[in-house]
């Protein structure tokens, strides 16, 4: 168990055993009424009433308790890395997605404003592009940036 869970766990102890240790007062008041108090009366004769235990639990079912408080402790932290892993692949594929947007904006405003532009080849030369292929280019930019804008 790690430091912290120690920790709460004792906090939560304290917590949920102070109202146990008040003490409970009975006595019968000059009326004749039985009365039940955290205080006793001022004339001094009550009596206290002790809560009766808590029921035993026997060691097997204490086991069988902390091992299942145990496997829910550890489902708690797999499902945690589990979202933190997706929200981080999310966040991976937002950045790529943008990255390819830019891309395609940028594409899309070159080949519209310098249509008499030059493009480099894979072999490294620079040609122009005749204008059907260069309209090609228009409409694939356009499908990318409508694929990946959104």
């Amino acid at each position: 168990m790690t430091r912290i869970s120690i920790h709460a766990l004792a906090a939560i102890g304290l917590l949920v055993g102070w109202p146990a240790a008040a003490k409970t007062y009975r006595w019968v008041d000059e009326n004749g009424v039985t009365v039940y108090s955290q205080s006793p009366p001022k004339s001094g004769r009550a009596s206290e009433i002790k809560p009766p235990p808590p029921p035993a639990v026997s060691p097997e079912e204490a086991r069988r308790r902390l091992d299942r408080q145990r496997q829910r402790l550890e489902d708690l932290r797999e499902d945690r890395a589990l979202k933190k892993e997706e929200a981080q692949k999310q966040r991976k594929e937002q950045a790529r997605r943008e990255n390819n947007c830019a891309a395609a904006r940028g594409n899309l405003k070159r080949l519209i404003e310098l249509s008499r532009a030059r493009w480099k080849t894979p072999d490294g030369n620079y040609v122009r592009l005749p204008e059907q292929e260069r309209q090609k280019k228009i409409e694939t930019a356009r499908k990318q940036i409508e694929e990946y804008c959104k």
